[in-house]
């Protein structure tokens, strides 16, 4: 970026960025010869000479644009960093008053023209959109086909309800800009009052427009994506869709084909307007649109694949895809470099299990199957994962098995081939992992072993071998070190063992993809960082509390010896290449260490309620968490916690007076169906807590409620909305006891320290701030 001067004239050369979006201010320009553009995420527009660049922005300290030279220019800097400075530039020239409101008014000419617009097409989008849609579901419910309902059809909201700006004012302003600016010029020098008042209600309602424009843009583009893009959830993808369907049954597709044709025609005029005011680019794909012209005029030829991934997919990509994937498991096994004997006999194995008729049949020959394809499965990942990790360019197949299980294409439909194929993966992301980048951090040694079945770590377990003479001290030190070791005990115990559990389907399980396992496609099956991201922020929007440990903490070079603070700490979160319902909490935390993150698993294609399932999940991650913190007297109830007066109240509920009989026989019920295990009691009531209690319905006896909401306390918000009903004043009348002498001790604990001039630091701080605002 070239240096200016303030206070001076400045030459620069095309393309300099004189202004950046969001920066703060500290100078004005007049622009004295060149164009300048201007632009944000809402606008695009130039300025030429005689302009002010930036007078807008003052009034907020920070630019709202960023304005670029586009070509050679000569432009003189002021420096401004308050409103008063404007008043001695005015002071300088009487003829930069009237300069002044003249640029302001450009500028609003300048957006209201791109305001106008984006009103406009929108409004024609919007109704584009839903009687498009109106058309398309009324023809496929008529015609018997089955209707597709994308989530946009219930985001759509028009888009001039959701703000309000003054049109008569914008719609004068650009009537303003028209008057010469000589006229100006002569009106403006005669008060810097009346213009300073003028600049700030211009200001204002550009501030008011670069809002709203970019808000409008941002849902524009957004609408355009709905109505075509290359899937088969937008408009165009839909009534192409369902055109291709008629066609494939010799009916006549001429509406759906102008409809079509309406949609492309409208897409053509939008594209320029995204192009010349908002300098946004939205490319469509034409070839693409060909090939489903020429689809819906000739049928589908490949009956095996469905119209959606016609949709899609072109013929020329599905072809190649599928070609690449011809003899998928020979391809996996010549990858992994594994003996020819061994390679036949695996072959063998898995063309038993494709035969099999019923992939799900429990005799004794299918039973054989599964169990022979399982144990040659984890021998073959190994050896896979191996190879994978020291290649540069792992083919798409070897990823596709190690991340997914797919084995061999005779398992999966075309359909379901060609989505996990293109299937759209998430960038790498802390704490959610799947199964291949997780036993890359393991072989790395970034990450600890997990622990087996019997809750035992990799080190304990070479312990008790040692122990039992089945390893010397010498191949204990050995490996207690080697990384291949600890990556076959990740295999062979924590991958292997919950493979099976998140499946679902326990009896019946085998590790490989297949299509009687597969109710989906892929792609809408898939876990992505970003769902379980979101599904754990709606559960901490009630349960905030889940993840935060109180952890010793000290600070030698703040004399600070002992204290206690909050850290929040979020699981590892790992993906299991499989197809399934269930989630598993593995482990509450990492070896012994306090504060360490828990491992909870999922598969990567999730089909069922993931809300649900996190709930479980974390219920249970509560409680093993509670008797890690509380060691031995987890369940002893002289020491108040989660676990103990949780278990007190499970054992002699027959006694509890507080309870009807009714009560009681629904508590007998629902210890048989957790199976008399005080866990997976507690997670059916923390279900209940979360799922129901938190939107004020009343599903919990009186003691249960009082527990979880002593600890397992919901955000500050639901308190207070809850608080008017007295069930639940009552119920949380403990924790707002416990938080209130809570604070106290710390401000208290926090006061001594600061006696003996030892400076609070931020994590003391923020604990205290926890404390008093959640």
């Amino acid at each position: 970026m070239q240096k200016m001067k303030l206070n001076a004239v400045n030459q620069l050369s095309k393309g300099t960025v004189i202004y950046n979006e969001g920066e703060p201010l500290n100078s004005i320009a007049l622009l004295v010869k060149g164009n300048i553009q201007v632009y944000h995420d809402g606008a695009r527009y130039l300025v030429g000479p005689g302009s002010f660049l930036a007078v807008n922005d003052v009034l907020h300290g920070v630019y709202q644009s960023t304005y670029m030279a586009s070509d050679d220019v000569i432009i003189y800097l002021f420096a401004v960093e308050h409103k008063e400075d404007l008043e001695k530039i005015l002071s300088i020239n009487k003829d930069y008053n009237g300069f002044m409101v003249a640029s302001l008014s450009k500028i609003i000419y300048e957006l209201g023209q791109t305001y106008q617009g984006i009103i406009r097409y929108g409004r024609e989008l919007y109704n584009l959109l839903t009687d498009n849609y109106k058309v398309y579901y009324e023809s496929a419910s008529r015609l018997g086909y089955t209707v597709r309902k994308p989530q946009w059809v219930d985001d759509l909201t028009n888009l001039e309800i959701e703000r309000e700006l003054d049109n008569e004012k914008i719609e004068f302003y650009m009537e303003y800009a028209k008057i010469p600016i000589d006229v100006m010029k002569s009106y403006y020098s005669v008060s810097n009052i009346i213009t300073l008042y003028q600049i700030e209600e211009q200001s204002d309602l550009i501030s008011q427009l670069n809002d709203v424009l970019k808000s409008y843009t941002k849902k524009l583009i957004l609408w355009t994506e709905y109505l075509i893009d290359d899937s088969d959830k937008s408009l165009f993808g839909l009534i192409a869709s369902h055109a291709i369907e008629i066609v494939n049954a010799d009916g006549n597709s001429k509406q759906l084909l102008d409809i079509l044709d309406n949609i492309i025609n409208n897409i053509n005029n939008l594209e320029v307007f995204l192009k010349t005011r908002l300098g946004r680019d939205f490319s469509v794909n034409r070839k693409r649109i060909e090939e489903i012209y020429h689809l819906i005029n000739t049928g589908t030829k490949d009956k095996e694949l469905s119209v959606q991934t016609f949709i899609k997919y072109s013929v020329e990509e599905a072809e190649k895809v599928l070609e690449e994937l011809t003899d998928s498991y020979r391809q996996i096994l010549d990858y992994a470099e594994i003996d020819e004997d061994t390679t036949n006999q695996m072959q063998s194995i898995m063309m038993d299990f494709i035969n099999l008729k019923d992939k799900f049949s429990t005799d004794d020959y299918a039973r054989k199957i599964r169990k022979q394809l399982t144990e040659t499965y984890y021998v073959l990942y190994k050896a896979v994962f191996l190879k994978a990790y020291h290649d540069k360019h792992v083919p798409r197949i070897i990823d596709m098995f190690l991340k997914y299980g797919y084995a061999d294409e005779r398992l999966l439909t075309k359909d379901q081939i060609l989505s996990l194929y293109f299937l759209e993966e998430d960038d790498p992301c802390d704490n959610v992992y799947n199964i291949k980048e997780w036993l890359t951090l393991i072989y790395e040694g970034k990450k600890e072993p997990s622990k087996n079945e019997f809750d035992q770590e990799y080190n304990e377990m070479l312990l008790s071998m040692k122990s039992r003479g089945m390893i010397t001290d010498k191949q204990y030190n050995e490996y207690s070190t080697d990384n291949e070791r600890k990556l076959e005990y990740e295999i062979q115990n924590m991958f292997r063992y919950n493979n099976r559990l998140t499946s679902g389907q326990i009896s019946v399980f085998v590790p490989v993809l297949h299509k009687d396992a597969l109710s989906s496609i892929p792609d809408k099956a898939y876990l992505s960082a970003g769902k379980i991201k979101d599904v754990l922020n709606k559960l901490l929007d009630i349960d905030f509390s889940i993840f935060d440990w109180e952890l010793l903490y000290t600070d030698k070079s703040k004399n600070i010896e002992k204290e206690y603070i909050i850290k929040r700490v979020f699981p590892d979160i790992i993906l299991m290449p499989t197809i399934g319902t269930n989630a598993i909490m593995w482990q509450d935390i990492t070896g012994r260490r306090r504060g360490s993150p828990g491992r909870f698993i999922f598969p990567v294609l999730f089909e069922g309620d993931l809300f649900l399932q996190m709930v479980r999940v974390c219920g249970r991650f509560r409680w093993e968490m509670c008797r890690t913190i509380e060691g031995v007297a987890w369940n002893d109830i002289k020491y108040k916690s989660l676990t103990s007066e949780y278990s007190d109240y499970i054992q002699f509920y027959k006694k509890n007076k507080n309870l009807s009989e009714e009560k009681k026989e629904k508590i007998k019920l629902q210890i048989q169906k957790g199976r008399n295990n005080s866990r997976e009691i507690f997670v059916i009531d923390y279900e209940t807590w979360i799922i129901f209690e938190s939107g004020g319905a009343i599903k919990l006896n009186k003691p249960v409620r009082e527990i979880l909401a002593t600890y397992c306390p919901f955000s500050k918000k639901i308190r207070e909305q809850l608080t008017i009903q007295p069930v639940f004043e009552e119920a949380f009348a403990r924790f707002n006891k416990n938080r209130l002498k809570k604070i106290k001790e710390l401000e208290g604990r926090y006061r001594m320290l600061q006696k003996d001039s030892i400076q609070l630091t931020k994590e003391l701080t923020d604990t205290l701030d926890y404390y008093k605002e959640t």
